[in-house]
């Protein structure tokens, strides 16, 4: 009777040992995503910016490049190329560029601007797109984005589908008096977007242009 009460309290306590060593390691998983992908800023526009009259519509599921790889990636544009899509938007909307999102996920394989999980190397974007200059903000501020707006650079942002789901990239193209507007990747109708529609919360900001 002794040893099978033994045997009790040792399993009892691998199975707590396991239990704990689970919780690290998921509440590990947790704070590096948190820290990987900063906090939500509340963007709101200090005032109305005109929506360009042609604003370019691409669709990261349009079956011209939808199956095209991300570089060595697994994922495809279909799946991931929201980003591509919305850069090659705000090349063509700045009347510096005609590349389609295909074109433009080529080049970027080809100069390797993506890493090997399909993420984009923003300072080998010039070596893909000459005469192409990239910038990556510090910060999440509407007085930059209104400034980019102004000068007529579409910038893109990050956000969360349904503002709590996946990340996703969209391009702001202006603003009115609820908020900003954005071509979303994923939207079918040939229509600007509320940034609303992502509860206005926004993850980075980057814009790629040519001066």
């Amino acid at each position: 009777m002794k040893t099978k009460n033994l045997n009790g309290i040792w399993c009892k306590k691998h199975i707590l040992i396991l239990f704990l060593v689970v919780a690290a390691a998921l509440l590990g998983v947790f704070f590096f995503l948190r820290r990987g992908n900063g906090k939500a800023v509340i963007l709101l526009p200090a005032s109305r910016l005109d929506v360009p009259d042609t604003v370019c519509y691409y669709q990261q599921k349009d079956p011209r490049w939808a199956k095209d790889h991300l570089g060595q990636a697994q994922d495809t544009m279909a799946s991931s190329g929201c980003l591509v899509c919305a850069l090659a938007a705000g090349l063509e909307m700045q009347d510096t560029s005609s590349l389609t999102p295909g074109e433009l996920n080529r080049l970027f394989s080809e100069a390797q601007v993506y890493t090997d999980s399909g993420a984009v190397i923003w300072n080998r974007i010039p070596e893909a797109v000459p005469g192409a200059k990239s910038y990556v903000a510090g910060e999440v501020r509407a007085e930059e984005i209104d400034r980019f707006l102004a000068n007529g650079i579409c910038p893109v942002v990050k956000v969360r589908v349904g503002g709590t789901g996946a990340f996703h990239w969209v391009l702001l193209v202006g603003a009115d008096e609820n908020g900003y507007l954005c071509m979303d990747p994923l939207q079918d109708v040939r229509e600007p977007v509320p940034l609303e529609k992502f509860q206005n919360r926004v993850y980075a900001m980057r814009a790629v242009y040519r001066e």
